[in-house]
């Protein structure tokens, strides 16, 4: 898995030389990976596709296996809210605890938040949110039916929970954040 996040590293830097994106949080899995970016042109398709082929180039030179990596194409949401985005955070970097990889999302090394200083600034990373000063936040868990309540709300053009979200979750949602 190292190996793949070296090469996922090599990629994104590729893409980021080609588009101008901002690099705000990347969580690599072992079957996919979650990254949230701005783009300020508009232009993530293009980012995508620079970033998603140079990232199978690199793993099909690496495997020797010259087949498809990708099962299905990128999904992408614009998230407009600041507190919904804050969730969506936490949502990526929890993916590692919820699949029971690890207990917390820091000790998951395969993820922007081990960045090194050099790598901040060569991947353009900037969150908005500081993991370290608000721990207990990302690490609070909510249960599988609010993080359906993301999920389902990332698979629309423009993130917002469903009309079925429960009041609970809404009011996660919507609660004040920095």
């Amino acid at each position: 898995m190292s190996e793949v996040w070296d090469i996922c590293k090599e990629a994104l830097l590729y893409a980021l030389k080609k588009v101008d994106v901002t690099l705000h949080s990347y969580v690599l899995m072992s079957n996919h990976y979650h990254m949230l970016i701005t783009t300020p042109e508009a232009n993530i398709d293009r980012f995508m596709m620079f970033f998603n082929l140079r990232l199978s180039q690199l793993i099909s030179k690496k495997s020797g296996v010259i087949n498809q990596k990708f099962s299905n194409r990128y999904k992408w949401s614009i998230v407009e809210d600041h507190n919904y985005l804050m969730n969506v955070y936490r949502y990526i970097y929890q993916n590692p605890v919820r699949a029971n990889i690890t207990k917390d999302c820091y000790s998951y090394p395969y993820s922007s938040l081990h960045f090194s200083k050099l790598e901040v600034k060569l991947f353009n990373y900037r969150p908005h949110i500081n993991y370290h000063e608000e721990k207990s936040w990302f690490e609070e868990r909510f249960g599988s039916d609010f993080e359906d309540t993301i999920r389902q709300g990332l698979n629309r053009e423009r993130f917002k929970p469903s009309n079925s979200s429960s009041s609970f979750h809404l009011s996660i949602l919507n609660r004040s954040f920095k």
